[in-house]
């Protein structure tokens, strides 16, 4: 095979998929067939490393050799300068968000136990949810950008599993945002992970319903915060805030909401967290009798609300650490392209990366990875330029599809 670098591994350090090319003895020496193989497995390995000390390895491409070299060197300073040279050559959406799907699958299969148990009537398990959520803040603090664009990739119709874990993480990352402790961090995300618990308890007809609800039948729904007050108020590991957040989380500061109607200072910090990003969460995402709004549009909804429903001041740092463009975001281009945002950058909010996905006829183009900050050039040789941010699924874009085929862009 053509090799870029034919470079000496110590079989300790040998990965599923590399190609050796030569050993520290002679081939005859060995018990192998082939004069160069590839290494397909842990039980590959384990073999060559009972007759070799170290081999050679060629790697494929530069970017190979330095995904190898970043597992293996033990210099923090060239670690950070091999990541930050890697995030600019290569992103594979699928490897980003693995950890992150991960995570949300193992937080889908514990509320689904426990919205089950719940409709038997049965008790559930705290500490399993509370593990979760502790594992939920680990990676938020760990994986912030994959954990947060998972919460964009969203259903058509989402259930009450998939809905809290986006509010519990947005919760998590905007608390860390707002300098929460780490005992902080995990009540609020176990909070906000249990706040429409209530509503496993209204028929689903109504929770479900293609059109909005008339009066009576909002009024069924409603009774799902002291339903949820009800299902959490005798379990024992739970802290008062989290069932307070059940109960609360659709009070407004004019005293409009409900159940109680609290107003102002009544409503705790926590509940004015979460009733801020449970909105947000509900108008981004697709609802059985509307489409998902676009982030900017579903920022004008908050913002319209400020001070009679919501904390102005929490919603302004809301939007300025969420980001006008958060990665997941559909954009089009003054070029008339269409891109998936995949990066923000800390500094420069209106010049994010971005993943070209359609032309500026609005048809498949062979993926483009672009950083707005680098000056790149659109079809017309100027900067590119973002014009509009869309809705979830716009110009039927599925993030999931992305993620999930593993799309892989080499910058050129």
């Amino acid at each position: 095979m053509q090799h870029l670098k034919r470079i000496k591994v110590f079989c300790e350090d040998l990965q599923p998929g590399m190609f050796v090319s030569e050993l520290d003895r002679d081939w005859s020496e060995t018990s192998f067939l082939l004069q160069g193989f590839v290494v397909n497995n842990l039980v590959d390995i384990e073999a060559v490393k009972k007759q070799c000390e170290y081999v050679y390895v060629d790697f494929r491409s530069e970017s190979d050799f330095k995904q190898y070299k970043l597992k293996t060197t033990k210099s923090t300073t060239y670690k950070k300068q091999l990541e930050e040279n890697l995030s600019s050559t290569h992103y594979n959406l699928r490897e980003k968000l693995k950890p992150a799907f991960s995570a949300r699958l193992k937080t889908s299969h514990v509320m689904k136990n426990v919205l089950d148990k719940i409709m038997l009537g049965e008790d559930f398990d705290v500490v399993s949810v509370h593990q979760s959520v502790k594992e939920n803040v680990k990676s938020v603090l760990q994986n912030q950008e994959a954990m947060l664009m998972l919460t964009m990739l969203k259903n058509q119709n989402e259930d009450i599993a998939q809905h809290s874990f986006n509010v519990s993480i947005l919760a998590i990352g905007f608390a860390k945002a707002l300098g929460f402790s780490q005992e902080g961090l995990e009540d609020l995300g176990m909070a906000a992970l249990l706040h429409d618990i209530g509503q496993v308890k209204i028929d689903a007809k109504l929770i479900n319903k293609k059109g909005k609800l008339n009066q009576n039948e909002r009024l069924e729904v409603n009774k799902h915060t002291q339903l949820g007050f009800e299902i959490l108020s005798g379990k024992n590991g739970l802290t008062a805030s989290c069932i307070d957040v059940a109960l609360s989380h659709h009070e407004r500061l004019n005293g409009q909401g409900y159940p109680r109607g609290l107003k102002g200072d009544q409503i705790s910090r926590n509940v004015r967290i979460i009733s801020i990003i449970e909105v947000f969460e509900s108008l981004t995402s697709h609802q059985t009798y509307r489409k998902g709004m676009s982030i900017m549009d579903s920022y004008k909804v908050l913002m319209e609300g400020k001070n009679t429903h919501f904390d102005e001041q929490l919603i302004l740092r809301f939007i300025k650490w969420r980001s006008i463009y958060p990665p997941g975001s559909i954009v089009e281009m003054e070029s008339g392209e269409v891109g998936i945002v995949i990066k923000a950058h800390k500094e420069h909010k209106l010049k994010p990366k971005v993943l070209l996905v359609l032309n500026e006829y609005k048809q498949p183009r062979k993926e483009r990875l672009i950083d707005m900050t680098k000056m790149d050039l659109d079809p017309e040789s100027k900067p590119y330029k973002i014009i509009r941010a869309y809705e979830n699924m716009a110009f039927g874009i599925d993030l999931h599809e992305y993620a999930e085929k593993g799309l892989k862009v080499q910058i050129s």
